[in-house]
């Protein structure tokens, strides 16, 4: 397993983000780190501890969307051992569209993380609106 630097005085240990299932379509994918793409910025890369190559740009959805209220299963909930929304680290994966300068946020594949253990999973919503490609309001450029 190649080791990330660690974020400020956390050591790697209790940075990495088990998803014992992988990451949809990629399932070889395991053990990752959330590096900081700025100082307090709105994206992190998730990259993955696995294989150095291989990483993607994620990104809280409320900074985006407030109102967004992904509802978990019962089974979900069990799984991840969570009972509490505060129980849980939810990050949502970006994709950028460089012809048209334009980004967007898969609401419906978030990433549900147990903030104790750091095990997760990145969910398919169903019986939702979500989409998996919602603009993002980056601003002007």
């Amino acid at each position: 397993m190649t080791q990330t630097p660690p974020t400020g005085d956390v050591p790697i240990e209790d940075q990495v983000i088990v998803l014992p299932d992988g990451i949809l379509g990629f399932a070889d994918h395991h053990n990752f780190v959330l590096v900081e793409l700025v100082d307090d910025g709105a994206f992190q890369q998730l990259q993955s501890l696995d294989d150095p190559d291989f990483s993607m740009i994620v990104t809280v959805p409320w900074l985006f969307v407030p109102e967004y209220a992904p509802i978990l299963s019962e089974a979900e909930q069990e799984q991840l051992e969570i009972s509490d929304p505060q129980e849980a680290i939810v990050f949502c994966p970006v994709t950028f569209d460089s012809d048209k300068n334009e980004a967007y946020i898969n609401l419906l594949g978030p990433f549900v993380i147990n903030a104790a253990s750091r095990r997760g999973r990145q969910l398919v919503l169903t019986g939702t609106d979500y989409s998996a490609r919602t603009l993002l309001a980056l601003g002007a450029s």
